[in-house]
């Protein structure tokens, strides 16, 4: 039976119109998807990261190949690690096959590649502070994943510069300078700022950083980074007025590096520790810093960090029902506060949709 042209054009459009539905109909589901991943990232953001989790691994229970929610699981998981830092480290294989389980249903996506590094990063960095028997095969492994994220974007730049840090790990631990030093000289052309900081990481241990630093500002005049680098320069070798000035000129430049308040207010902490007679003077001075950052209006899990490390700082000065106060404050804020002393790093807090160019040091305080 022949079907007449008219049937054909109605079949045609009816076929289109099928098409359009099903391809729309996807796309739905796939934004949906991504509404519920963004609605846990906020979730965690306003204090709330346990019903985060639970929220994503529903999602994962219905489609394990959603490579966003994996993604967030992972950060979410490492979120509430940090409130209990022993139960993060013994964690961090989950950690891992969470963000691995991301970059394998992604593996040209940036984001996750980029977060993958930092877990692979940390998971050999508690091995070696361990001495485990296996920290050069977890370094090795942290080189494997910056490379693999270098295939796909060679001018990511801070990627290249926690490679840099990894390559430089002691010959016995698996560290190797001359790859070191040409990933230092591939980032010196992309951009020289970021060039000194990975020159810096493979000086001498005699190198005088100092010299090296002032050096590079007058090559690069009014660079905040460098001014920021050479204030920690001067802190690490027990110059501490000239530090302070160098990081506070560096947030007058730019106030974005308000974290370094932080820095200071961790740099006395550690000054307490290390020799109790300077606690009643230095003390006073990282609450005080602790004070000016929290002006700045940090997002709320940095926000609740910091209120805990300043009821700890009220706890050692004898003002036990302010620190109590204070922890209590935090804790509402952010059940799952950071009890880590390192400020949690913006790479947990930018949207799952953002490329991050947070760098830290590993191998540093900070």
């Amino acid at each position: 039976m022949k079907i007449s042209n008219s049937k054909k054009c109605s079949l045609k459009i009816a076929t289109l119109i099928l098409s359009c539905w099903l391809v729309l109909l996807c796309f739905t589901d796939i934004k949906a998807s991504d509404e519920i991943v963004y609605k846990a990232y906020q979730l965690r953001m306003n204090g709330q990261a346990d019903s985060a989790k639970v929220l994503l691994e529903k999602i994962l229970s219905e489609d394990s190949s959603n490579a966003e929610a994996w993604f967030e699981l992972a950060r979410t998981k490492h979120h509430i690690g940090l409130g209990n830092p022993r139960q993060l480290f013994s964690g961090l294989d989950d950690l891992k096959h969470s963000i691995q389980k991301a970059v394998n249903n992604e593996p040209d996506n940036i984001i996750y590649g980029y977060y993958n590094g930092s877990v692979t990063f940390l998971l050999a960095y508690a091995s070696m502070m361990g001495q485990q028997p296996d920290a050069k095969q977890k370094l090795e492994s942290t080189f494997t994943a910056y490379e693999s994220l270098l295939k796909i974007k060679p001018d990511y730049k801070e990627a290249m510069l926690f490679l840099v840090e990894a390559l430089s790990a002691p010959e016995d631990m698996g560290g190797n300078l001359s790859e070191a030093q040409k990933y230092a000289d591939k980032l010196a052309k992309l951009d020289p700022v970021f060039g000194a900081k990975a020159r810096e990481l493979i000086l001498p241990e005699d190198a005088d950083r100092i010299e090296y630093w002032k050096n590079a500002l007058a090559e690069n005049k009014g660079n905040p980074d460098i001014t920021e680098q050479l204030g920690k320069a001067c802190l690490y070798q027990g110059k501490i007025d000239e530090g302070e000035q160098y990081l506070e000129k560096a947030i007058q430049m730019d106030p974005r590096k308000n974290i370094l308040l932080m820095d200071l207010a961790r740099f006395y902490l550690m000054q307490s520790h290390q020799d109790t007679a300077l606690a009643k003077s230095v003390l006073p001075k990282a609450d005080q810093r602790i004070d000016q950052f929290l002006e700045t209006n940090p997002v709320r899990p940095v926000r609740a960090f910091a209120l805990n490390m300043k009821s700890g700082i009220k706890q050692m000065l004898g003002f036990a029902e302010e620190a109590d106060t204070l922890r209590a404050e935090a804790n509402r804020l952010d059940p799952n506060v950071s009890k880590a002393f390192a400020v949690p790093g913006e790479i947990l807090f930018s949207p799952p949709d953002e490329v991050s160019h947070y760098h830290s040091y590993f191998f540093r305080p900070f």
